[in-house]
């Protein structure tokens, strides 16, 4: 295969790259990963990976960040923008089931959890860079309505996890059952019922429904 010249081409066969290896990490587990296997599921030579990422490690680290800053993001957005808690419990109601349907978060989330102990330092990462940041934009804005007066809570940390508690869940279970029809079940009912339950336990103020 010819050699990526342009901006473009460059970018998608870095994208292609990171197709193949979470395919390959999701199969057999980041430690019997192989570069060279990743290489051959995207029809490139072993050194053209190298050209785009130095090491196994780099090639995981691009595809956790390719993979779950759009989602970050979008969480965020949803959290900034909505004028009031229940209309953000909303907002995440309905992206919660899209994200496990048509992202790559629960094959990501297999792969970390099946090689914890084989890569701490890049699980503290993402605990850092990923999981405690929604947990950050989960809780401040709870503290941000606590403050207003639509809601109350007694720790906007520990309920930042209640809030996130179904898509957890939900991601582990598309990616260890999704392939067995009989475990599937009603992703935006379960989300639906979640908002609803969250909506009842904080207590939410008139106005702020």
């Amino acid at each position: 295969m010819r050699r990526a010249r342009s901006d473009d081409a460059k970018d998608q066969r870095r994208e292609l790259l990171l197709s193949a290896a979470l395919d390959e990490f999701f199969e057999k587990g980041y430690s019997a990963a192989r570069m060279e296997d990743v290489a051959g599921r995207a029809n490139l030579s072993k050194g053209t990976v190298y050209l785009y990422f130095e090491s196994k490690e780099a090639l995981f680290r691009a595809l956790i960040e390719s993979r779950t800053t759009p989602n970050l993001d979008r969480i965020a957005q949803i959290a900034a923008a909505a004028p009031s808690i229940s209309l953000m419990l909303d907002g995440l109601a309905t992206f919660g089931p899209q994200m496990i349907r048509t992202s790559d978060i629960p094959r990501v989330m297999k792969v970390l959890i099946g090689g914890s102990h084989t890569f701490p330092a890049l699980i503290r990462e993402y605990r850092t860079g990923v999981v405690e940041r929604i947990l950050g934009i989960m809780a401040d804005a709870l503290q941000r309505s606590a403050d207003r007066g639509e809601i109350e809570i007694a720790d906007a940390g520990l309920t930042a996890r209640l809030v996130m508690a179904p898509f957890a869940f939900s991601g582990l279970w598309q990616a260890v059952f999704g392939r067995d029809d009989d475990a599937r079940f009603d992703l935006d009912a379960l989300f639906r019922l979640h908002a609803d339950f969250l909506k009842s336990a904080l207590n939410l103020k008139d106005g702020s429904q």
